[in-house]
């Protein structure tokens, strides 16, 4: 169980978008993050090019690694910056905007680039809300209480950043005995055929290489590992994937065996739990992502451009917008219509367009530059933010 490496346990922290938020200083801060993990992935990715694929336990290896890639990315966002309306409103827009273009105006090109690394992931009050609650059942585990709830928004929502990003300032850390695993996050397997697929990937967490028994015998070895490795927190991604009813119960089963809490995510988690009272009672609890709409859309992307590292206004978040005499519809209007106010197509939008902002020299982002991109984006047909985000670095991650 040496084989997990992974960064020391980092505080939760995040930066308030304020009149005290330096420039200069924060793009020290991602500069450091990014070549982290690159440095990082780099390492595992080589470490993935030397194993021998007719050795089972080498195989299992690249699982867990594969795993603890999909997590360290979310280093870069160590520390997000925090959407809060109501600490913007104090600052007061005009002062704030005037206190961050002022900085952008001394940044070359290749920092606005890497400024632009903060859409990877930014916290909102709905976020921070779940996260304090995944927060919260953790420590009830310590004091003797198991709380469960699900985690449900349409797909592009958010969940599975949050998750992972959450998971990745509690990676495994190695110890002389065993790996300290306070968080095993896993996304749930299509396969429905026997709930070992499902506890194969809980023990990969963990950092078990090699695996074998039948069903009991894995579902006894998983309570050995998650307390032996002192695991506080279950999340299970996708959940919708379990199915078969028996194969529920076996997740009801570890519940009972370990009094772990556990998180259920997917799309649609109260169906998940429809026709077994006993898993409703346990899963009882439900906390939904909801889409950006309306004056919540446009709220949304006033304090994101904030964030956009240009000079002039784009007016972002205006459903109507002056043109010549008149008005006519506003990029929030254009927005919602595109991407159905989806956290993960918004940011794509947004990230392809300031990349041709920035690529032109164009002082700000502008209605027809969002149209193109979101053109670009239609043909490219992009579907994932990370693999977007990642190719924007480069791409040497892909």
């Amino acid at each position: 169980m040496d084989t997990t490496l992974a960064a020391p346990t980092q505080t939760l922290d995040f930066l308030p978008l304020d009149l005290e938020l330096d420039v200069r200083q924060r793009l020290s801060q991602l500069q450091s993050w990014t070549a982290a993990w690159q440095d990082e992935d780099e390492q595992l990715q080589q470490r993935v090019m030397d194993l021998n694929p007719a050795r089972p336990h080498e195989v299992l290896l690249s699982s867990q690694i594969a795993n603890l890639r999909r997590q360290l990315v979310f280093q870069v966002a160590q520390i997000p910056i925090y959407l809060d309306p109501d600490v913007v409103c104090q600052a007061g827009i005009t002062g704030l905007r005037q206190h961050l273009t002022s900085q952008y105006a001394g940044l070359s090109l290749a920092e606005r680039r890497l400024w632009l690394t903060n859409l990877f992931f930014l916290l909102t009050p709905t976020l921070r809300a779940l996260v304090e609650k995944l927060e919260k059942i953790r420590h009830c585990r310590r004091l003797g209480q198991q709380r469960c709830f699900l985690l449900g928004g349409v797909s592009g929502m958010g969940k599975s950043s949050l998750l992972n990003w959450y998971t990745a300032h509690y990676l495994p850390t190695v110890q002389p005995q065993r790996n300290h695993v306070p968080v095993v996050k896993i996304d749930a397997p299509v396969n429905n055929r026997s709930p070992r697929p499902l506890f194969k990937r809980m023990l990969l967490a963990c950092g078990a290489v090699a695996l074998s028994g039948d069903d009991e015998d894995y579902l006894h070895l998983l309570t050995l590992y998650f307390q032996q490795c002192g695991v506080e927190l279950l999340i299970i991604d996708e959940v919708e994937h379990i199915v078969q009813p028996a194969l529920r119960r076996r997740v009801l089963e570890l519940s009972n065996l370990t009094s772990l809490p556990i998180v259920c995510a997917s799309c649609n988690p109260i169906a998940w739990t429809a026709g077994d009272e006993e898993i409703q009672g346990r899963w009882n609890d439900h906390f939904e992502l909801t889409q950006f709409t309306g004056p919540r859309l446009d709220a949304f992307l006033t304090l994101l451009e904030l964030l956009l590292p240009f000079t002039q206004d784009g007016q972002l978040g205006c459903r109507e917008i002056e043109a010549g005499s008149g008005l006519t519809a506003g990029p929030a209007h254009y927005i919602e219509q595109w991407t159905d106010g989806i956290p993960r197509e918004m940011m794509m939008l947004i990230l392809d367009a300031c990349d041709k902002a920035l690529t032109t020299g164009a002082p700000g982002l502008t209605l027809e530059i969002l149209q193109q991109a979101w053109e670009d984006i239609k043909r490219a047909k992009v579907v994932n933010f990370l693999d977007h985000w990642r190719a924007r670095q480069g791409g040497r991650h892909g």
